[in-house]
């Protein structure tokens, strides 16, 4: 055997020199499986049809315009040449936002690699600022067209056979797509002259296709802007077919996950509503177009409800809120279970017994704050509501502060006993929620996670069991972190996401990613500057938003 790799110390003659990895050592971006919950099965139903990053609303025109272009020349029907030819227009189109003489600030699809180009002294060299297969159209707008019936993809079938290639369908809001965007740069250098060749971009050739073109344009063009409104909150009277958006994932074996599935009008009525929801929202608290944190504490408070479908939608993302509440008090108790757990195995060199698992886990009372850990979980519970317990960072009685503070709080201390804190309040005001929105969403699991109603019921059993401080984290510990996580682990090999697992009798720890891990998007820059390209509402440059008249119409037409 021969390599080209020099020999491990202390190898000698007859020792096997391994080429390559068995296992391919990795962090794993969601080792309990929590942030699936959030992507694959919750977003998709609160807001079918708009991903985190399909968050312009003029790149639905400009797509639409690119694929009828294409189509009308009768360019070659093959995958790889529609790629080639719309990372070639986006190129161009990026570099044109970029160079905005309305100093927008937009940032177009593969911006970072077109800020480095654009600072130079033009002309303006072709490229292609998105590498792969369809560039941004296939990574961030492709499923929206489709899930919205504005695109049938390559594969659909259609007369004899199979499209080769995305084409658009032949409909009302499809061509009002293309028809108003290609009155705003018909007329254009760009077009006329420049869009099919290869050679170097003059500056002013993009300022002019700018001037008309650019996403923060729409507003200023009433038709274009109504056809986006039509495309995103109408509906075609042949599409009725059901949708499934995202990818529900494998359910582990013997155990089964409903896939979520809402029909063409239903996904309508749905976007409709949390756009709606969302402007309401605004309402009350100007300062959500910016603010995470003002936005989800919007979407677990809001009361003004008006109407029986504005407070379905109201509790349906108020689920999703309190999802991530859950995610983030478990995270905690999961990052410093890591912590605690790795230290002790650096020390001692081996792995743990079950019962020193169990021990080590009990010790994580120690916070901070400091809990006591032969107290009765439920005497905890009556303090933390009492003003007897308190998180640091957290001004006032945890009863009166509200839920994403507290959420922000254990993202700051990273303990298992902040976790524990924060999971009981959210128990105490989530248990026995039963409204129908809320039990749309929080009963909704993951393949690998309980719902949040599954989980606040099991928490109110246990605690009937009167089980002490130290015994309610090992409890979580055992239940939604030791048992998840090697199931997870396991179901990725032969990638290595481990960081922890069973073995020989012990659990060992290993130093993969002991961190916590992140919260996954809630669509708030989709909804935010949607609603902004749309006119539904205003932003100013304190970073508050506005509703226009357009936004509280729409708000009317939608929730009466």
């Amino acid at each position: 055997m021969t390599t080209t790799e020099p020999a491990p110390a202390g190898s000698g003659p007859g020792t096997p020199l391994w080429l390559q990895r068995s296992l391919d050592v990795r962090e794993g971006r969601d080792p309990l499986g929590l942030q699936t919950t959030t992507q694959d099965r919750l977003t998709p139903i609160l807001l079918p049809g708009i991903l985190e990053l399909s968050r312009r609303a003029r790149y639905f025109s400009f797509h639409a315009w690119l694929l009828h272009t294409y189509r009308e020349r009768k360019f070659k029907a093959e995958s790889s040449a529609l790629s080639s030819f719309i990372k070639a227009r986006e190129w161009d189109y990026g570099l044109a936002v970029l160079r905005c003489p309305h100093d927008c600030g937009s940032s177009p699809v593969g911006a970072l690699s077109l800020r480095g180009v654009v600072a130079q002294a033009g002309p303006y060299p072709r490229g292609e600022s998105v590498k792969s297969a369809l560039g941004g159209y296939g990574l961030y707008y492709r499923s929206p067209m489709a899930e919205l019936r504005l695109v049938a993809r390559a594969g659909t079938p259609l007369g004899e056979g199979p499209i080769p290639i995305d084409v658009l369908h032949d409909t009302d809001r499809a061509r009002g797509l293309v028809e108003t965007f290609s009155a705003a740069v018909t007329d254009t250098s760009y077009v006329k002259h420049w869009m099919f060749t290869s050679d170097p971009l003059p500056a002013d050739v993009l300022d002019e296709l700018a001037e008309t073109a650019c996403l923060c344009q729409l507003r200023a063009r009433p038709e274009e802007r109504n056809a986006v409104h039509a495309a995103l909150f109408t509906i075609d009277e042949y599409a009725g077919a059901a949708i499934a958006p995202g990818d529900a994932g494998a359910a582990p074996e013997g155990e089964e996950v409903p896939p979520l599935v809402l029909d063409a009008e239903a996904a309508v009525a749905q976007r409709r509503a949390s756009f709606a929801h969302y402007l309401s929202l605004i309402e009350a608290a100007p300062t959500i177009v910016g603010d995470e944190s003002a936005f989800r504490e919007s979407l677990w408070s809001s009361s003004a409800a008006r109407s029986d479908a504005h407070r379905v939608v109201a509790g349906q993302w108020a689920g999703l809120v309190a999802k991530d509440v859950w995610q983030d008090a478990l995270c905690s108790i999961w990052a410093e279970f890591g912590r605690a757990g790795l230290d002790r195995a650096r020390a001692t060199g081996e792995g743990l017994t079950w019962t020193e698992t169990g021990d080590l886990t009990r010790s994580l009372v120690a916070g901070p704050p400091p809990l006591d850990a032969a107290a009765p979980t439920v005497e905890i519970a009556a303090a933390v509501e009492g003003g007897q317990v308190t998180l640091p960072g957290v001004d006032g009685t945890l009863a009166a502060t509200s839920l994403e503070s507290l959420r922000a709080a254990t993202v700051e201390l990273n303990t298992a006993s902040s976790g524990l804190i924060v999971l009981l309040e959210l128990h105490r005001r989530a248990y026995g929620r039963a409204d129908p929105g809320w039990t749309q969403t929080a009963t909704v699991r993951s393949a690998w996670q309980p719902s949040v109603v599954d989980v606040l019921a099991a928490l109110h059993t246990h605690l009937a069991e009167g089980p002490t401080v130290a015994d309610t984290l090992w409890y979580l510990v055992q239940r939604y972190v030791i048992r998840v996580h090697e199931r997870i682990a396991y179901s990725k090999l032969p990638e290595d996401t481990f960081r922890f697992r069973w073995e020989d009798g012990r659990m060992r720890f290993y130093d993969n990613g002991i961190g916590r891990f992140p919260l996954a998007a809630i669509r708030k820059d989709p909804l935010a500057l949607i609603s902004l390209d749309l006119g539904l509402c205003t932003r100013s440059d304190s970073d508050e938003a506005q509703l226009t008249a357009r936004g509280t119409a729409f708000i009317a037409e939608v929730f009466g």
